[in-house]
């Protein structure tokens, strides 16, 4: 998600990926992951299909209608240089890596690392 904001604000709408909305449709369209987890109006229920701590949206990656969404947000993105004035806006805690060199401003090390500081949230909660 952060990958698309930062879509958003550099690519023209008409070659976007549209990842969010993609992941919206095919949501509401096989809700058979969801739809019972999820309770409340249909604001509640938008709101939970993306930002639930449940998460119940990754068992919808690997639909083809996402990855190809996934595949045009890296090509865009890979495509330019990603401004860091985006980059501390979308992804904060990657962000001082990106300025000491350590990690590269390209999507997908910007994934892997954004992966990397989540899974050593788990491993100091484990120690």
């Amino acid at each position: 998600y952060a990958l698309a904001g930062i879509e958003d604000e550099l690519v023209a709408p008409a070659v976007r990926s549209g990842l969010r909305q993609v992941l919206e449709d095919v949501m509401l369209k096989q809700p058979g992951y969801w739809q019972s987890y999820y309770t409340g109006d249909e604001q509640t229920r938008r709101l939970a299909r993306s930002y639930s701590y449940s998460d119940r949206i990754r068992y919808y990656w690997p639909d083809e209608t996402i990855s190809a969404a996934v595949t045009r947000l890296l090509e865009n993105l890979t495509e330019m240089a990603i401004p860091l004035p985006l980059i501390s806006q979308y992804l904060p805690l990657q962000y001082p890596l990106v300025r000491a060199g350590t990690v590269s401003a390209t999507p997908e090390e910007l994934i892997i690392a954004h992966i990397q500081t989540v899974l050593r949230h788990y491993h100091n909660a484990c120690r």
